[in-house]
């Protein structure tokens, strides 16, 4: 163990382990409060059955934070809370925990592990101080292992990696870490191995101390390093101390001259190098079996580094999940970026009113407890708050300059109607509010049906997210194949006329527009320029002319599809005294339009998706073939090891609505990718005829 962080003595005999009660009891000044020196707030990430639930849970028995674990079979865990969670057995939205070891408060957030849920992982990196990567020490080859892995290396964090489920063979864990070393292409540094006994998994060697420990979950014991394993045991730390002493040049030369180093100055260099992501530790051990946590917990302090920016005078707070309870509602958790926070704090964001924080809320294993004050990077939460995940709160809502790392655009999509067409009302207002707290999804009309598109990140993503409606409102859902949302353009320039003459009793109606309009570049979207002269239309009337070609244009084009990429310069008029209002011109921009399309003809272009799509090399050629024969344009193929392979490809959002489950067949279920909304693109002619007749 890292000893010098422990606090705790060590002899031949058995030793307990002084464990810390629940941090947060209800109160009492400074029982809840901790510098920023103090804190570290920890990601948990990893592929789906890793274990990372219950590793959280042991970590969470091995503090001393809850007296009895849970078990996720049982969905009794801290971690899964939601039905949805618990019926189907894994996790699905973020889960913030805070934890006390060595007087260090850690805030562990345990993700998803789907890469559909991977913007919820992707915010909580941005809230993160660090990375802990859960592996399943017999399920290393895991093409979302790899993405997260990339994902932590966008964010430039520091990271550790905990090989769980070591029981099942502790024999094979050099061959786990070399399968990581070629499934991340990375130097993995194991800063322990396993020490096997007849049932399993008994303790662990720690490298630095140079020393067996059994472990229990509640006791350890010190013992010597078995005769069968002493070799191993050695070159492995000779290994590990070549790779640590480069982080700092006293160190280094005290080494090469054959000085012995300390487990303290060894681990003050392994933290420099973990800080500045050129190491890795890795770690081994149990959750079920409760083997290497105390180790862990003890490392996640030593070598994590807190939060290091210095704050400005203004408070800054980053929404980074939100859940609901039964009876205090929304609870949003945030990380506190700016200047310490007190009670009563007013924050808000540029495009919403400023909210009050009444009551700043931690969250233990086991209650919700009030603090008065939350230090820089601290997590906390605030109950009924309305801000949506993943904005900035800021003093007077000046946060337009803020921005995130990174976010992640959905690129699966279904159409949802009620059985009842009186609850469409409270479907449009549950949906909106899931959408504030999901960073992964989006609504919006649907274009034809005027239904309500839900978008997101994968098929179980949306199936999930219906559960939730539907249990939250009681309202019966249907889903449906959404339309794809294809566009029109103008195929070349036009000039037209549009002439609205209406005579009736009384005043009539009258109003001529004269437009030209000109195609633009892809995704340009569409510009109005008025450049009429010696008031040939009126001031007042050219914003109609300008609403009634926004009208034509979402009315559609020749194909039936919202018109778009196009610019309309209005270039001369006419106008009569009495006869002309903004009803007339209205309707000669709309007309002027229709005319001019009518001479350029029409262009339809469809949405174009971007997908990363990550297999193993065996797969390739399978999966290409499938991508060129579903349109797409591969961009680009990037063999990150001898095993997997990354293929970037733009394909036709039409083309993929059966791409989820025609990959996991190709692959075995070893494929997996992540797709976002890129651009729109020309559909082919003889494509395009054929849409015609299936036009809404």
């Amino acid at each position: 163990m890292f000893l010098h962080f422990a606090h705790v003595a060590i002899c031949s005999a058995t030793v307990k382990r002084t464990t810390l009660a629940p941090f947060l009891l209800r109160g009492g000044a400074g029982v809840n409060e901790y510098s920023t020196d103090k804190l570290r707030t920890i990601v948990l990430v990893g592929p789906p059955g890793a274990g990372k639930t219950s590793l959280l849970e042991a970590l969470c028995y091995s503090s001393g934070a809850i007296s009895t674990k849970g078990r996720v079979e049982d969905g009794n865990t801290v971690s899964d809370r939601t039905p949805e969670e618990i019926r189907h057995g894994y996790s699905i939205d973020p889960t913030t925990t805070s934890i006390v070891h060595q007087d260090v408060k850690l805030n562990l957030i345990d993700t998803p592990g789907s890469s559909e849920f991977l913007a919820s992982t992707a915010l909580a990196m941005e809230a993160a101080d660090g990375a802990l990567i859960v592996i399943d020490s017999q399920s290393v080859m895991n093409p979302e292992l790899l993405l997260l892995w990339n994902l932590i290396n966008d964010y430039e964090l520091p990271r550790m990696i905990f090989v769980n489920k070591c029981e099942r063979d502790p024999q094979s864990f050099s061959k786990t870490v070399d399968r990581l070393h070629e499934t991340l292409s990375e130097h993995i540094d194991p800063l322990e191995l396993p020490l096997p006994d007849a049932n399993g998994l008994s303790g662990v060697i720690d490298l630095l101390a140079n020393r067996g420990f059994l472990d229990n979950g509640a006791t350890e014991s010190e013992v010597g390093i078995p005769e069968d394993l002493a070799v191993d045991e050695r070159s492995a730390r000779d290994v590990l101390l070549d790779e640590i002493v480069q982080e700092d040049d006293a160190i280094m030369e005290r080494y090469l001259s054959g000085e012995d180093l300390t487990p303290e100055e060894l681990s003050c260099a392994l933290a420099l190098g973990v800080k500045a992501t050129h190491l890795t530790p890795l770690l081994c051990g149990s959750a079920t079996s409760d083997v290497g946590l105390h180790h862990l917990l003890d490392a996640m302090v030593a070598l994590i580094p807190p939060p290091d920016e210095t704050p400005g005078p203004d408070p800054i707070a980053l929404v980074v999940s939100a859940t609901h309870d039964q009876y205090l509602g929304r609870l949003a958790v945030l990380k506190n970026l700016g200047s310490p926070l007190r009670p009563d704090a007013l924050l808000g964001t540029a495009n919403t009113n400023e909210e009050r924080l009444h009551q700043l809320l931690i969250q233990t294993p086991t209650e919700l407890t009030p603090v008065n004050l939350v230090d820089h990077g601290d997590i906390f939460i605030v109950a009924k708050l309305h801000a949506a995940v993943g904005t900035f709160l800021t003093k007077g809502g000046n946060s337009n300059n803020i921005k995130l790392h990174r976010t992640v655009t959905p690129g699966f999509a279904i159409s949802l109607s009620t059985e009842n067409p009186q609850d469409e009302e409270r479907l449009a207002a549950n949906l909106f509010k899931l959408v504030s707290d999901d960073p992964g999804l989006e609504v919006e009309r649907e274009a034809g049906t005027h239904r309500l598109l839900l978008k997101g990140l994968g098929t179980n993503h949306l199936g999930i997210t219906m559960e939730r409606i539907q249990r939250r409102s009681q309202i019966t859902l249907q889903s449906h194949e959404p339309i794809t949302q294809y566009r029109e353009t103008f195929r070349r320039s036009a000039h037209a006329e549009g002439r609205y003459k209406k005579q009736t009793g009384g005043h009539g109606q009258f109003g001529v527009a004269t437009i030209v309009v000109e195609p633009l570049e892809r995704d340009a979207g569409f510009e109005f320029i008025d450049e009429i002269v010696g008031g040939a239309i009126p001031r007042n009337f050219i914003p109609a002319v300008e609403k009634g070609i926004h009208e034509a244009m979402t009315a559609g084009g020749l194909f039936g599809y919202p018109l778009t990429d196009i610019r309309v310069r209005l270039t001369d008029g006419k106008y009569h005294s009495v006869d002309s209002s903004e009803m007339s011109f209205k309707m000669a921009g709309s007309i002027a339009l229709r005319e001019a399309l009518e001479q350029a003809g029409s262009q339809l272009l469809e949405p174009i998706l971007r997908l990363t799509v990550t297999v193993t090399a065996a797969q390739q050629g399978d999966v290409l073939g499938y991508l060129s024969s579903k349109r797409g344009k591969i961009l680009n193929t990037t063999s990150t090891d001898a095993t997997w392979v990354q293929i970037e490809v733009d394909v036709p959002a039409a083309e993929l609505t059966s791409f989820a489950p025609d990959l996991r067949a190709m692959t075995n279920g070893l494929g997996s990718f992540v797709s976002r909304h890129h651009h729109y693109d020309t559909v082919p002619d003889h494509i395009a005829e054929k849409l015609k007749t299936t036009n809404p």
